[in-house]
């Protein structure tokens, strides 16, 4: 039967709720977009899109009246592309689904579009963070060029898991790994970002000493290292060996962007009996990282 056919169908009244659960996503969901720039004025139709990565060298100094050896702040510049591939997710409601909701005047239940928001939002996340090598797709964590670092061991040798660490090591680790950025020229006051897995987040809300009521959390706010402390999912296993990582970095636009053509749209329903489908869909490219050396990834916490 054609779908002009179909008595039961969605209304606008439905169309309406899925979108408001569709395109209202939880702040948590969506944890690389609460801290990087979107770049979204890419074409959603570009299937790849091309930028430069440089690294500055020079340094300035006094020339003479008239002199013609002015110094250059010459660029290597290697030229990078990023590869756009569509998220896609879709869900379904089937005849009597409709036929229920027209009987009582209400609305489809939007639970199914609410798992197909969390559903593309978990793998742009993901790709967000770590990328997909068979895709050509980088992500913040595993992006070409930036810092690694193991971390060290505890004060007993023992660990370099931060369970096993003291209050004291957590954050003289956290202060010394900060500094690998803040010493490059031009960062010394840059605000950074720190983003954990979540048993790691976790741990910084641990009782500082028996002598100290203050979580260690609370102690790292006080130093004001990082403008924002986040939870990350997925940092678990990134690292080597499948370590778990943090990140330090700085979010700024000329640091890192994500690439969103298209953000999460709903496209027309189709009809094949006896299920009305309505597919979703959203163009991403993952990270794009114009300066390496402003992220840092520690690596085995």
């Amino acid at each position: 039967m054609p779908a002009s056919q179909v008595t039961a169908r969605l209304q606008a009244r439905d169309l309406e709720v899925i979108d408001k659960t569709l395109f209202e996503p939880r702040e948590e969901e969506l944890t690389a977009r609460t801290i990087f720039d979107m770049k979204t004025d890419i074409d959603p139709g570009a299937e790849t899109y091309g930028y430069d990565v440089a690294t500055r060298s020079g340094a300035a100094k006094i020339i003479a009246n008239g002199a013609n050896d002015l110094p250059l702040v010459d660029t290597d510049v290697k030229r990078y592309f990023a590869q756009i591939y569509t998220i896609a997710l879709g869900f379904r409601y089937s005849l009597q689904d409709l036929r229920q909701s027209q009987m009582t005047g209400k609305p489809v239940d939007a639970t199914k579009a609410a798992a197909v928001r969390r559903g593309i939002a978990e793998k742009e996340n993901s790709l967000a963070w770590k990328g997909d090598s068979r895709y050509e797709i980088q992500g913040v964590a595993t992006a070409t060029g930036i810092q690694i670092e193991a971390v060290g061991t505890n004060a007993a040798g023992t660990s370099t898991k931060w369970v096993d660490k003291s209050s004291d090591e957590i954050v003289e680790e956290l202060r010394k790994l900060r500094t690998r950025i803040t010493v490059l020229p031009g960062y010394g006051d840059a605000s950074l970002i720190l983003a954990l897995p979540p048993v790691q987040f976790e741990e910084l809300n641990r009782r500082y000493s028996d002598y100290d009521a203050r979580t260690i959390m609370q102690v790292v706010v006080t130093n004001r290292w990082f403008s924002k402390i986040k939870r990350v999912a997925d940092l678990k296993g990134i690292g080597l060996s499948k370590s778990d990582s943090l990140i330090i970095c700085h979010s700024e636009p000329e640091t890192v962007q994500l690439l969103l053509p298209m953000d999460i749209t709903r496209q027309q329903e189709e009809y094949q009996y006896p299920n009305w489908k309505v597919p979703c869909e959203e163009r991403f490219g993952g990270a794009v990282v114009r300066a390496p050396h402003a992220i840092l990834r520690a690596d085995g916490i």
